[in-house]
């Protein structure tokens, strides 16, 4: 596993924190948040930043990558924009995060997870933390970020210390020169490290585990943290999947962590409430980490500026596990219930434990199958088209060099495809545009053909399109294999209903829509009757909302569509 260079001591260990080690942590703006009081020069830069950081801190010990960064800038001079900053943090605004977020752009944050929390946000969930009545002797902030979560908790629990537990030694830093300016310094310790890493020493009384766990995508996790997390939930007793985000990987060491008397809130993306990786922590909540409450932020309400998710507010208690200590799960739909996250509808944890999408307990349970209905999935199979790991290059375009016919084959390569189908039926072939499908094995092509794929193929590369994380795990890499035609293909992302079409033509489908496999063998007339129905009868309700409102059908919702039993007689 990797370890954490902890350069005071001069040697190379795991996170620790004991009850007398002190730092903390934040996180930076977003749509929700009001603008920061603190207005920094449009030409700030990065040495800006440190240098701002540099003069807060002071003469305090930090680690040796952040003394590093530090060295190549002096202190800020300015006594009347440090004072100014420092007013702004005693007020509660972050300017330091806020300008970090300026100077690096979201397609930079987030490769590492950096998406920063807006301030209602962080107040709302503090709001909750107290409303349990506890008296907290510790605060875990994990993914702290610039401290936002850590200030606003020491702030509230006066007699609280915080751990805040930061990867980047350069929002490290901000989050001491925070800590710094709001004289909380010797009530925090911040870790630099990876929180997978984090040990904890007992303490007399509670720790609040609260913070926004990074949103890293599996693609970026690597070999060795994915053993690291199914390891450890199969020494749980748990299932997982290693498609899993970084966030899950938090909440499964925040289980390792905790003991009964613990409590946390969580605020990540919602996706993990029906998706198959979101499986292990469903569980988790439903068992030992002890979930009580789940608030999902409406799509309208987009919580993180630079990530198009719907967010979920996830409180747990490890105590709460009792088979009779239901869940609550409760809906925002306006911005002043994030300050205040009014409890929600009570759903029985065995329920919870039984549904294998919980954004169907947020309404209440699901719907009983009435007498005469059947799901979709009784007589289809939904499989989701070929992922090619790089359309602009798979999908052949007018820049891309020519190939033999042979090797392109007529695909839907766009939602539009099917939406905009005349008659709701796919065809002919030659109005879809092709996808380049070579063998595996290229020796016994013809000459001709080989020089041709040789020279695309090269151009591929020039494209990147073999270093991509399926083509990595493609063999060989230039290998795009499409299944045999679906008879029904649905669109699965949208603001509408999914859209249905009869695959009258036979196109193959790559990864922008799902193909429909019957189980059973069927008439032309019974699978165009089907795909009338479906059109006219299925709704947006069955689906998974994201931010901005679009609305997305997996292979698995897709088969729970309910439909008359007769329809096909």
């Amino acid at each position: 596993m990797p370890a954490v260079r902890d350069t005071t001591v001069g040697r190379t260990r795991g996170l620790t924190a004991g009850p007398t080690q002190r730092t903390s942590g934040s996180t930076p703006a977003d749509p929700l948040n009001a603008p920061n009081a603190l207005d920094l020069e449009p030409s700030a830069t990065a040495q800006t930043l440190l240098a701002l950081a540099k003069a807060l801190i002071g003469d305090a010990v930090v680690t040796e990558a952040e003394q590093q960064l530090l060295q190549t800038v002096p202190a800020c001079e300015d006594a009347a924009q440090l004072q100014a900053l420092t007013k702004a943090i005693r007020r509660g605004d972050d300017p330091l995060g806020a300008l970090f977020c300026r100077l690096f752009h979201a397609t930079t944050r987030r490769p590492e997870g950096q998406t920063f929390t807006p301030a209602p946000v962080v107040q709302g969930m503090v709001n909750w933390a107290l409303r349990q009545g506890r008296k907290v002797t510790r605060l875990v902030d994990p993914g702290a970020g610039s401290g936002r979560y850590t200030l606003a908790g020491l702030r509230a629990f006066p007699e609280a210390e915080a751990v805040a537990v930061e990867k980047d030694p350069l929002v490290a830093l901000l989050l001491r020169a925070n800590l710094a300016a709001a004289d909380l310094s010797h009530r925090a310790a911040v870790l630099v490290g990876d929180y997978r890493e984090l040990s904890l020493a007992p303490v007399d009384g509670p720790t609040l585990f609260i913070g926004n766990p990074p949103y890293v995508r599996h693609h970026d996790i690597s070999p060795g943290w994915k053993t690291w997390y199914a390891y450890c939930l199969t020494h749980a007793g748990l299932k997982g999947s290693q498609l899993a985000g970084l966030h899950l990987h938090f909440f499964l060491k925040t289980r390792q962590l905790a003991v009964p008397g613990d409590f946390g809130v969580f605020v990540t993306a919602a996706e993990w409430m029906d998706v198959n990786y979101g499986q292990a922590l469903r569980d988790m909540l439903a068992n030992g980490l002890g979930g009580t409450e789940i608030h999902v932020v409406a799509p309208e309400l987009q919580v993180f500026e630079d990530a198009m998710v719907s967010a979920a507010i996830t409180c747990f208690s490890p105590e709460a596990t009792q088979a009779d200590a239901p869940l609550r799960f409760q809906s925002i739909q306006a911005p002043a219930e994030l300050l205040t996250l009014p409890p929600g509808r009570e759903i029985p944890r065995e329920t919870a434990r039984q549904e294998r999408k919980w954004s169907v307990l947020l309404r209440g349970g699901r719907p009983a199958r009435q007498p005469g209905q059947m799901e979709l999935g009784e007589l289809f199979q939904v499989s989701r088209g070929q992922v090619t790991g790089l359309n602009r290059v798979w999908v052949h375009g007018p820049g891309a060099p020519a190939l033999p016919e042979a090797y392109l084959v007529p695909s839907i390569t766009d939602a539009s495809d099917i939406s905009a189908a005349p008659g709701q039926e796919i065809g002919p072939l030659q109005t879809l545009r092709r996808v380049v499908c070579l063998p595996r094995d290229l020796a016994p092509l013809p000459a001709a053909h080989r020089r041709a794929i040789d020279t695309f193929l090269a151009w591929a590369q020039s494209q990147g399109a073999h270093e991509g994380y399926i083509a990595r795990h493609r063999k060989p890499w230039w290998h795009v294999h499409l299944r045999d035609p679906a008879p029904i293909v649905m669109t699965y992302m949208g603001r509408r209903p999914p859209a249905f079409a009869f695959n009258a033509a036979g196109a193959r489908l790559i990864n922008v829509a799902h193909g429909l496999y019957p189980r059973q063998p069927m008439s032309e007339a019974q699978l165009r009757r089907l795909v009338q129905w479906l059109n006219a009868n299925v709704s947006i309700e069955g689906g998974r909302v994201y931010a901005g409102g679009l609305t997305k059908f997996e292979p698995s919702e897709a088969m729970r569509i309910l439909l008359p039993r007769d329809l096909l007689a």
